[in-house]
């Protein structure tokens, strides 16, 4: 009985512990709101450029069968996680350089649930950009969405968790947040591309196409095209999106370092 007690008791104090980080770590995240900005409020202007270009420009993008705003809406939301994703190295790196991560170890709270609790607050930042991106383009500018939910939640949570991962790549090599800032802007400005953000893979040839297609974006962009428009998986993209996810989490776990 006493045992029982004895655990529960450090249960909760661990529980309460782990609260306190989290509202500590979402403060600091609106002071320098890397996330909130770049995963939400620009995948929003990007939905809004892009729904009213459609309402100009109607009719289908070549022979795809799909308008504007239908082919751009998976692209916007695989950018919102990416710009999310960036966030981590800019905080977690910064965090590591000052010591912050160090200083954490000697408490009862294990470095781990630091970066546990920036997770936490980075996969509700996707989930509202989920809902505005989802809900905007369907209801604000008449997406023609024909969602399967198993195909859809399937590729929406592989493609979280590959970027993410690679997110966490760039926290384990990058020696600095100056270096990690420079890095993750060149790596964004690629994997945008990749995406389809400036011309879509149905619009272009190969090899830029399959190069497109199986990039780390571009995969998880073309997967949630697939959920959400034409209602069955894209099964090369979700492989390619599982094998990307395994090598970005080896070589995370392998150099990452709290120090």
């Amino acid at each position: 009985m006493t045992g029982s007690r004895f655990r529960e008791s450090t249960s909760h104090r661990s529980g309460v512990r782990f609260a306190e980080l989290l509202k500590v770590q979402a403060r600091l995240a609106l002071r320098e709101p890397y996330g909130p900005l770049g995963g939400i409020a620009l995948p929003a202007v990007l939905l809004a450029v892009f729904g009213f270009i459609g309402r100009q420009v109607s009719g289908n993008v070549g022979d795809t069968g799909l308008t504007i705003i239908d082919l751009w809406t998976p692209t916007i939301l695989v950018l919102a996680f990416l710009y999310i994703a960036v966030s981590l190295p800019n905080t977690l790196v910064r965090d590591r350089e000052i010591g912050w991560l160090r200083r954490v170890s000697t408490t009862p709270l294990h470095p781990a649930m630091l970066l546990a609790a920036q997770l936490i607050l980075d996969l509700v930042l996707a989930a509202a950009a989920v809902l505005i991106i989802i809900l905007g383009g369907a209801l604000v500018f008449g997406a023609s969405l024909h969602v399967q939910i198993l195909p859809f939640v399937i590729s929406l949570l592989l493609s979280i968790v590959e970027i993410f991962a690679l997110g966490l790549v760039l926290v384990a090599l990058m020696p600095s947040q100056t270096v990690a800032s420079a890095v993750s802007g060149v790596v964004v400005f690629v994997l945008m591309f990749l995406s389809g953000l400036w011309v879509q893979p149905a619009q272009v040839g190969d090899p830029l196409q399959t190069i497109m297609y199986y990039s780390p974006s571009g995969a998880a962009a073309r997967a949630l095209l697939d959920a959400v428009f034409n209602g069955s998986p894209s099964y090369p993209a979700l492989l390619t999106m599982v094998v990307y996810t395994v090598m970005f989490g080896f070589i995370a776990i392998r150099y990452f370092r709290w120090e």
